[in-house]
């Protein structure tokens, strides 16, 4: 990360807002990302005394799953619902249990991880009937998932949607997403894991 591709960055952000007219329209800025939270119940801190042989702590004993959530907002602070990846075939209908309406649910048998495929689908099924009218600007990370299908990038552009990657290793201090809302996401998640456990 440097002070040059940032700036840049944020240059090639003010153009295409002022290039489509999008500088008083904080409702057609979007940010989307997703992370990992893992199923089971992560290792908690133990405090022991130095040297003892008898530490005990409870956590689960089924092998570590992990589901993907993919969260986006746009820049008056509305979230659309979630979209969660569950790796397996069928659906259950628990899986929405206290979800927000609108919720969706992806099931690629392979992986619980965002490929191609699911980010194009959340991109036609999810996002699109719920995005702002006319042009908007979706601002997410430079992921192959996100930006090396042409399929995706036709749909985006067919659509209105500007796809603006951010810079690559600036994520950590430009995603606004993993700061804001992932970290506090996951800290109550795990907290809720342990008290469960």
């Amino acid at each position: 990360m440097n002070k040059e591709a940032v700036m840049k960055y944020f240059d090639l952000l003010q153009d295409l807002l002022i290039e489509h007219d999008l500088l008083d329209k904080p409702e057609n800025c979007y940010n989307v990302d997703e992370t990992g939270l893992q199923l089971n119940s992560k290792l908690g801190s133990v405090v022991a005394v130095k040297g003892s042989t008898s530490v005990v702590n409870i956590t689960s004993g089924e092998k570590g799953e992990t589901i993907s959530l993919i969260a986006c907002c746009n820049g008056e602070g509305i979230f659309l619902p979630p979209a969660c990846i569950f790796k397996g075939k069928n659906e259950k209908p628990e899986y929405k249990n206290g979800m927000p309406n609108g919720s969706t649910i992806f099931m690629p048998q392979k992986s619980a991880y965002v490929n191609n495929d699911i980010f194009y689908l959340w991109l036609k099924k999810h996002f699109l009937p719920r995005k702002s009218k006319g042009k908007i600007i979706l601002i997410l990370d430079g992921h192959s998932s996100h930006c090396s299908s042409v399929e995706t990038l036709e749909f985006a552009q067919a659509n209105d949607i500007i796809l603006l990657c951010l810079p690559s290793h600036t994520t950590h201090w430009l995603q606004p997403l993993d700061g804001s809302f992932f970290k506090a996401l996951k800290s109550h998640y795990y907290n809720a894991c342990n008290i469960y456990i």
